[in-house]
């Protein structure tokens, strides 16, 4: 029995030498979304966002609900109830580092109700008072990404997200933001 082993083993000994002796190198590390916002999801609580709120919301704020937003348990959500004016909410964080030059993905997810329809609710995400892509109107929809890619000025910036609602039906509207994001490589 050992002389068996013994013969395989020096069969074996050429395979073994011929083996290479660095590792195999390994495939690239998938880059990985740096979101410098903090609390993007409102998982706890609204701060450090700032809100800001004018015209006729009759409530805002976050909110925790088992289904929960678009992505989590947490959500900012706001209720309008403006029948003859236009109300705007925003939510902003100031003092985010990007390094000036850095293209971002600058977006947010949003969903919208608006009872008939009635007119839309407008949303926008900027940097530093520059547009992140197109508004987006909403009657009433589910979960869509709003924003796009800007390129950083300077190394402070404010992200701000601002939600227009326009004259609606006596129901209201209502609006539900969450996973914003302000980072390289998303």
């Amino acid at each position: 029995m050992l002389t068996t082993i013994l013969i395989w083993a020096l069969a074996l000994l050429p395979f073994l030498n011929a083996m290479p002796t660095t590792p195999l190198s390994q495939p690239a590390l998938e880059k990985r979304c740096s979101n410098v916002l903090q609390n993007p999801s409102f998982e706890s609580g609204v701060s450090p966002w700032l809100e800001m709120a004018f015209g006729s919301w009759a409530s805002f704020g976050v909110f925790t609900q088992s289904a929960g937003g678009h992505d989590g348990r947490n959500f900012y959500w706001g209720q309008s109830n403006a029948t003859a004016a236009v109300s705007t909410l925003s939510v902003s964080q100031s003092a985010v580092r990007i390094p000036s030059g850095t293209t971002v993905e600058c977006s947010v997810w949003v969903a919208s109700s608006r009872p008939g329809n009635v007119a839309s609710t407008a949303v926008e995400v900027f940097l530093d008072g520059i547009t992140c892509g197109s508004a987006a109107y909403l009657g009433t929809t589910g979960w869509v990404k709003v924003g796009g890619k800007i390129t950083a000025n300077g190394d402070s910036h404010t992200f701000t997200v601002v939600i227009t609602s326009d004259t609606t039906g006596p129901q209201g509207s209502q609006i539900w933001i969450d996973d914003a994001v302000l980072g390289a490589s998303c």
